[in-house]
């Protein structure tokens, strides 16, 4: 399929001349040119909509009436035409590209698209003290509209990381407010004739308000937009509440450009917050991640839309339950300004080079014949070593600043071309020797350089070896290292995010990418014997790595 293309679209849309007689003068020759939009060009029906919304938007001509009637019809005809292009996004040959995201040309056209939607909703309500009996006896549609396109944009904002979902904040409160001053905001009715799922404005900004308690701007495009697809089913359960419960573990100041935040960081004396209560949002959770269970991770998810694995599925439904639950992940913690040189590794193999080994294994005595574990040391020791000579041409990186759970960094643009979101790095802060893991959370550039926003996973990882017979069967541990490509055929290694002595108590573990499942069980080798564990749960996965809590069953001796 070819590319989206950019450049014709803003041609098409803002770059020709001004309407000089807007085309819809009435409700008939609007529904006739809407009507002669082709359907199966999404992208040339996308751009004519937009410029036919924009050029509407700069016309003072429309009575409020025929304004709000005509920009509806709009609205009705683009649904197909955003379908599309989402489709084409997500899945462009047909099946999801979980592995990546897709054409960033077509978020671009969505998201000046949905201004100019947003703005035409914003000028219609705006104009509706005038006398207009049409738009009196649909303004709780109209309301729910432009909440949809402005929780749009912020989701477009977000995929793109462009600096507007502070405008889209302030445009969010003052919409919910109008519409509460009004005794619209509860007001539940579909957004759209013929559809029978409904919404209101409440919803819609629970909506939103989901999404950024989900934390968006550590997300990949694609993440976000499940993210957001999944806030719309839930958002029935969610609750808005003047006064704080027990179940209230979330807050905003619905004014300005604020965003919900933890209860406990609210500030004393500010202005009458609001209370997000998400309790009921988790029960739906749980059961749409114990549905499917017995398919093929890599399928296609129906349940939110399309375009999605059921591997996706299950790792954004994870994440939402913890950052949606009564004990959401810290962020925004205080970040003190520092000025420090680093270095900075990529991909779980590079990470693994500068971990070290968990435990060293007792050695046999003088004269005897070295030992598997022996040999794994001394090949660790030079795995080590190569490590560091590679850490060593990566390009300086510079820490900007640190918090409890984070690291800033910097980098040249030129050496942060394999900067993608949720990998798997490992940074050593000079001119220390200890190397910290963690997870690629932030992508911007400031001029030449690249800012990264390292999510700290592990002060003093360690990695353990792993033994499954899924690797080969019919192996023992004596008996598995004849070389070191049998012996690679055999063992896997796992991060461990804190250091413990042998046998393993449960805690997490970062694994290879798809290398295990829920209720796997692997062999851990150890001085005279093993211990046989399980994974009890993948709270994450992506393509860089996963992330495992283990289970411990039982120690084997020698």
């Amino acid at each position: 399929m070819a590319a989206f293309n950019l450049v014709t679209f803003i041609q098409q849309t803002f770059a020709r001349a001004p309407l000089p007689d807007h085309p819809f003068r009435s409700i008939e020759d609007a529904r006739k040119h809407l009507a002669l939009l082709p359907e199966d060009d999404a992208e040339a029906s996308l751009a004519e909509l937009t410029r036919w919304t924009a050029s509407m938007n700069q016309t003072e001509t429309f009575t409020p009436g025929r304004r709000a009637r005509v920009l509806m019809m709009m609205d009705d005809a683009a649904r197909l035409h955003w379908r599309a292009l989402g489709a084409r996004y997500l899945a462009p040959q047909g099946r999801p590209t979980e592995s990546r995201d897709g054409d960033p040309a077509i978020l671009r056209a969505m998201y000046d698209s949905a201004f100019e939607f947003a703005n035409g909703f914003a000028i219609t309500l705006d104009e509706s003290e005038q006398n207009s009996h049409w738009v009196t006896q649909n303004q709780a549609r109209l309301m729910i509209r432009s909440m949809r396109w402005l929780g749009r944009r912020l989701a477009l904002a977000h995929m793109l990381s462009v600096p507007h979902t502070t405008a889209v904040w302030e445009l969010l409160h003052r919409r919910r407010e109008l519409a509460a001053v009004r005794g619209l905001a509860a007001t539940s009715m579909p957004a759209f004739e013929g559809v029978k799922r409904n919404t209101s404005v409440n919803r819609e900004y629970l909506r939103s308000l989901l999404l950024e308690l989900a934390s968006p701007d550590t997300l990949r495009p694609r993440q976000t937009e499940l993210v957001y697809r999944i806030a719309a089913r839930v958002a029935t359960m969610a609750k808005i509440e003047s006064a704080p419960t027990d179940e209230t573990a979330f807050s905003v100041i619905p004014t300005g450009s604020s965003r919900p935040i933890p209860v406990d960081r609210l500030k004393p004396g500010g202005a009458g917050p609001l209370y997000i209560n998400t309790v009921n949002c988790l029960p739906r959770l749980r059961a749409a991640l114990e549905r499917d269970m017995g398919r093929d991770p890599g399928d296609e998810d129906t349940l939110y839309g399309r375009g999605f694995t059921l591997r996706e599925r299950s790792a954004m439904l994870n994440r939402l339950l913890e950052y949606w639950g009564l004990n959401p992940p810290q962020r925004r913690n205080r970040r003190i300004p520092v000025a420090l040189a680093a270095r900075v590794l990529n991909g779980f193999d590079q990470v693994l080079g500068v971990v070290p080994v968990l435990e060293a294994p007792q050695m046999k005595a003088k004269g005897e014949k070295r030992s598997t574990l022996r040999m794994e040391l001394d090949q660790t020791t030079k795995s080590l070593k190569r490590a560091k000579v590679r850490a060593a041409r990566v390009g300086p990186a510079r820490v900007l600043d640190a918090s409890a759970g984070g690291l800033g960094l910097a980098i040249r643009r030129g050496d942060a071309a394999w900067a993608k979101h949720g990998m798997l790095v490992a940074v050593l802060i000079e001119p220390g020797k200890d190397w910290f893991v963690g997870v690629l959370r932030r992508i911007f550039s400031v001029d030449e350089e690249i800012r990264l926003g390292i999510q700290i996973l592990a002060a003093k990882p360690r990695k353990v070896l792993l033994y499954s017979q899924a690797f080969r069967d019919n192996m023992v541990w004596e008996e598995a290292v004849v070389a070191e490509k049998t012996f690679g055929e055999n063992y896997r290694y796992s991060v461990l995010l804190e250091p413990q002595n042998l046998p393993l108590i449960a805690t997490d573990l970062l694994l290879p990418p798809g290398m295990a499942r829920q209720g796997m069980q692997f062999d851990v080798p150890m001085p005279g014997g093993k211990q046989r564990i399980a994974i009890s749960r993948l709270p994450f996965e992506n393509e860089y790595f996963q992330r495992a809590l283990l289970e411990p069953l039982g120690v084997t001796r020698d």
